[in-house]
């Protein structure tokens, strides 16, 4: 008797097993990341009813439902400043992550701001909306030929407002004349 009851039990439950749908379970998980579009050698541009103010070079960019991935890419910004002079502010990363507004720059991150100011680090988070960058890491750069370094830097792009914790700043100074 305790056979058959095992047996029917073990029969109830290879039918209940044979009509689960475990395949429909595994490709819903597998759809949740499929990227929506992939471009590769692509520019984007970024157009507003005055400009052009932002450009993004890429060697591979892939746009998935809530982000953009991009490998080898650029991000290039234009703005004027309080004096009416074009600025050109740089970002190249070999990984570039962009969410809404929000870009993260990831391995071998270079920032240039026209031919004045350069940062390397290797990482970097900027908001395009409030025009801040930030990072957690060790950072160096130069400043009008003076070197720079330090760490957990924020810089306000739009007030010229720079801050690090750390940070060392040399000076060269020319003599001129006697």
């Amino acid at each position: 008797m305790v056979i058959r009851i095992f047996v029917f039990v073990l029969f109830s439950l290879s039918v209940i097993g044979y009509f689960m749908p475990v395949e429909q379970r595994a490709k819903k998980d597998a759809d949740k990341d499929r990227p929506l579009l992939t471009f590769v050698d692509s520019t984007m541009y970024t157009l507003n009813t005055d400009s052009m103010n932002r450009i993004i070079f890429t060697k591979e960019a892939i746009r998935y439902k809530n982000r953009d991935v991009m490998h080898d890419g650029s991000l290039m910004l234009k703005s004027i400043d309080n004096d009416n002079q074009e600025i050109t502010d740089t970002l190249l990363a070999d990984l570039i992550i962009k969410r809404g507004d929000n870009f993260k720059f990831i391995n071998d991150v270079q920032f240039t701001r026209n031919d004045y100011m350069t940062l390397n680090t290797n990482e970097l988070l900027y908001n395009a909306e409030t025009k801040i960058a930030t990072n957690t890491l060790p950072f160096e750069g130069t400043y009008f030929n003076n070197y720079l370094e330090g760490e957990n830097m924020y810089l306000d792009l739009n007030n010229y407002y720079m801050n690090a914790l750390k940070t060392h700043f040399e000076i060269e100074i020319e003599k001129k004349g006697n």
